[in-house]
């Protein structure tokens, strides 16, 4: 009988149409909604913290004694023209909402209206109309304080918040799923579900504990996360729809440095081949066998769920093998 002879190698949307139908959607029978709830007072007291009114997408923050900005979009400041990005705003009220040429960039009111004691003096406790652009709401916004000087960029303010009767999402993670482990660095894809009765869930933002991911306007709710280094991960995503917004269950995931695959010496015992290969827990790995080392056949796959992980088959009569094990790429 021949002996099987070890080898051990180390190893390691479609684009679519569907826009033009979407426009077409916004343009026929789409209805803006209105905060019209009890109103909620914001005073910020520590530089840079921010009111988040649509979680990943619109919070509003100050640093110095510039303009607001939007920082749940991502921007770290006031750029001084278009800041908060995702905003027009406008004098008046939801009851008798301003007409469309009347709202502007919070900057451009900011160096139109300048009262005699500085700047944003004519704002102070004056109605005004705060349009989310990209979610079509409308919300009222009264400011009662913004400092002329730098005062630590505090300011305050009474808005709106949404009506009582809207309906809460509800929002799930598809993808990846609880307890997953990942090779760092990793680009996990994060799957979503969410809707609205009645309504359409215009945001979904993506954390890890408190930290944003990002955040997907529109459907299909898909993030990747790139260059996820080592470490254990808590994914939520929070969905809106009409401003009122849900958050899903936590997805607890793991990136873990993966560690070279090698193998133990070989037995040969009680007609049995067997060997064992190091691994991480939670990983995926292949046995290949050839029989003249130029073509390969996967003969195993195994989600290691101890470290080592053995491995063992029949011996065949009269026949040399060879046999390697890699390690799969994150899914």
């Amino acid at each position: 009988m021949n002996k099987k002879k070890p080898f051990f190698p180390l190893s390691g949307r479609l684009p679519t149409a569907v826009f033009i139908l979407v426009a077409l959607a916004t343009q026929v029978g789409h209805a803006s909604t209105f905060w019209t709830g009890p109103t909620t007072n914001y005073s910020e007291t520590v530089v840079g913290a921010d009111d988040v009114l649509i979680p990943g997408a619109v919070s509003f923050a100050r640093n110095g004694n510039g303009p607001l900005y939007n920082k749940a979009a991502g921007e770290g400041g006031s750029n001084g023209s278009t800041s908060p990005t995702d905003t027009m705003w406008a004098f008046g009220t939801l009851a008798s909402l301003p007409p469309p040429s009347s709202f502007q960039s919070f900057a451009a009111i900011r160096n139109a209206h300048a009262g005699p004691g500085g700047l944003f003096d004519a704002i102070i406790n004056q109605p005004m109309v705060v349009h989310l652009v990209n979610e079509d709401i409308y919300l009222s916004i009264q400011f009662t304080s913004w400092p002329h000087q730098f005062a630590g960029g505090h300011f305050a303010y009474t808005r709106s918040t949404p009506a009582a009767v809207v309906v809460q999402p509800s929002v799930s993670i598809t993808n990846p799923a609880v307890g997953a482990v990942f090779a760092a660095p990793a680009n996990v894809q994060i799957d979503a579900h969410a809707s609205a009765t009645g309504g359409t869930v215009t945001n979904v933002a993506f954390f890890n504990g408190s930290t944003p991911l990002g955040s997907v306007p529109g459907s299909p709710f898909d993030l990747t996360a790139s260059n996820l280094t080592a470490g254990s991960y808590s994914l939520t995503a929070v969905a809106t729809a009409a401003g009122v917004s849900a958050t899903s269950s936590v997805v607890s995931i793991t990136v873990v440095s993966p560690i070279a695959v090698t193998a133990t010496a070989p037995h040969v015992g009680s007609g049995q081949f067997s060997f064992s290969y190091s691994a991480n827990v939670g990983l995926t790995y292949v046995v290949f066998r050839s029989p003249d080392l130029a073509t390969w056949t996967p003969v195993a796959t195994n989600k290691a769920a101890v470290n080592p992980v053995a491995f063992s088959e029949p011996l065949s009569a009269n026949s040399a093998s060879y046999y390697r094990v890699a390690r799969l790429p994150n899914p």
